[in-house]
């Protein structure tokens, strides 16, 4: 890692120009520069994070991944969504973004000393294609994260999927399921640390990744939290998330207290549907009433929830049920303003096991408009004192 010392201050300068003004941010957290609608926002290592120019978003995570977005409806939403695979298309828009941000900074003449300044003015992409192979180095691809955990500092004390049998799901098929053991662990955690740098002031919550880190017996647990915690102090940290499925974990009241004690503040649970038919086409452990049981203790215990409804589950065949008994559980769920109910439309990837399901029992897959009807018909039934927060979440968006 650099020994460059923070950013203490947040530092701004706006620079007039016609009817637009270039505005110029260097915080404790980022590098951001805005000209007109154009925005180019970095991490305090010089590695672009965000980008939007010609009307369109472009993301960039530390795999060197990229995905583009650009709205197409409000109501209903709808985005457009490509996931950049083409080094030489990366390329084009990394320079075009390098030369625009350069421009800026000569522009408004700003020159201050922190070395981010210097780093993104160089634009080195180089050095971001190098980082990659580090990146494949320290991590097993991050194959899925929550929406709104696409800017956490990620860690994989565990790796793949217990279970791993879901049919619509491919994310874990690419390896075995293990835990690593802890002088292992404590070596990736430096490693991802001596990676980040300085952009780790970037990443305040802590995912501890792969599927079901809440597998894991809670000693151990304890013990990867506590070497997370040797690495980054605990008032730098908002807290710690992670999957967990609601058929193989079982963590008493205690000990779930015991985790949010030392930080963990959300676990997401893949209810998928609240009806027994449709878990057994997506191949899943029920009855869908254990997930309410594990709602409730993560609840008493003061740890958040995320639930996540598989929209298109079943298709037109099993609509109405998949609706209603969904609908049936997460009211039985005690969920508030501080938990999350995603909506996750359903994408049957070639060569799946749900494929071979739903071709062998006929079902139809469901159009965006009968989704988007759906997730409505789902949020209305919903009965929660306290709505919990509700949002779509597309897996094709996942980025880290």
């Amino acid at each position: 890692m650099d020994e460059w010392g923070p950013v203490v201050e947040t530092i701004k300068t706006i620079h007039k120009i016609g009817d637009d003004e270039i505005t110029i941010v260097l915080s404790p957290c980022c590098f951001r520069l805005t000209y007109g609608e154009e925005v180019y926002v970095f991490d305090l290592e010089g590695r672009p994070v965000f980008m939007y120019f010609d009307r369109q978003l472009y993301e960039r995570g530390l795999s060197g991944e990229i995905v583009a977005k650009k709205w197409i409806s409000v109501t209903p939403p709808r985005r457009h969504l490509v996931r950049i695979m083409d080094r030489d298309v990366k390329e084009r828009i990394l320079r075009h973004s390098f030369e625009r941000v350069r421009w800026m900074l000569e522009e408004t003449g700003f020159d201050h000393p922190d070395p981010v300044v210097k780093r993104v003015y160089r634009g080195d992409i180089q050095r971001l294609w190098m980082e990659e192979s580090v990146f494949r180095r320290i991590y097993r691809p991050i194959s899925i994260l929550p929406p709104d955990q696409y800017l956490s500092l990620v860690f994989q004390p565990l790796e793949g999927c217990p279970y791993n049998k879901c049919s619509f799901c491919t994310f874990y098929r690419d390896r075995e399921f293990r835990f690593k053991g802890l002088e292992e662990f404590r070596r990736h955690v430096e490693e991802v640390v001596n990676f980040l740098g300085r952009g780790i002031s970037m990443r305040h919550r802590i995912f501890l990744a792969d599927a079901n880190t809440l597998f894991a017996d809670t000693r151990l647990l304890r013990s990867y939290i506590e070497t997370v915690l040797d690495y980054i102090p605990r008032h730098d940290i908002e807290g710690f998330y992670s999957f967990s499925d609601y058929f193989t974990v079982y963590k008493t009241e205690e000990e779930l207290g015991m985790l949010r004690n030392l930080g963990y503040k959300r676990v997401y649970i893949g209810l998928e549907t609240g009806d027994p038919e449709v878990l057994r086409i997506l191949s899943k452990p029920g009855p869908p009433e254990r997930s309410v049981n594990l709602v409730k203790r993560l609840k008493a215990a003061g740890i958040n929830v995320g639930v996540i409804i598989l929209i298109g589950a079943g298709g037109r065949e099993y609509y109405r049920q998949h609706v209603e008994n969904t609908v049936k559980i997460l009211n039985s769920m005690p969920l508030d303003r501080r938990d999350i109910i995603y909506f996750s439309k359903l994408k049957v990837r070639e060569g799946s096991e749900y494929q071979r399901i739903a071709e062998e029992m006929g079902l139809t897959s469901l159009s965006d408009e009968e989704m988007d009807r759906q997730i409505e018909e789902i949020k209305q039934g919903l009965r929660h004192v306290e709505p919990p927060i509700q949002a779509i979440y597309d897996i094709d968006e996942t980025i880290y």
